[in-house]
């Protein structure tokens, strides 16, 4: 009896040091110092996602859409998956359109037009889709 109560000690010893022993193990923590200019860049994106999203989200936008056969629900999720550089395409193709109620089932069909070309696999403007 007495032989496996100094076994249990030194078994419960043991225990104790190696959760001492791997309670002082840390993980690295890696930190990178974040510029000004990104937080910048970061913000522009979020704007112009912002500004193009309400521009699809309206009553006559959506209309069209719904009559081109795209789904609505959808449209918010493909417009935070495009890059800056098809941010800035987009939106190169919205000034040159011409000002007026037109112009938004213009960019409804733009968009309309890159999102069954990506889906079609011709393009691969919405590589995380």
């Amino acid at each position: 009896m007495n032989l496996h109560k100094v076994t249990r000690s030194r078994f419960i010893a043991a225990m104790v040091a190696a959760l001492f022993t791997f309670t002082g193990i840390q993980a690295p923590a890696y930190a990178a110092i974040v510029s000004t200019d990104q937080i910048a860049n970061q913000t522009e994106l979020d704007a112009k996602r912002a500004q193009l999203s309400e521009m699809l989200m309206r009553d006559d936008v959506k209309q069209q859409m719904i009559a081109l056969g795209v789904d609505t629900n959808t449209v918010q999720d493909r417009i935070n998956s495009l890059t800056p550089a098809e941010l800035a395409q987009l939106e190169g193709r919205m000034d040159q359109l011409p000002a007026g109620s037109g112009a938004l089932g213009t960019i409804a069909l733009v968009l309309l037009i890159l999102i069954l070309l990506d889906i079609a696999g011709v393009t691969d403007i919405f590589p995380r889709i």
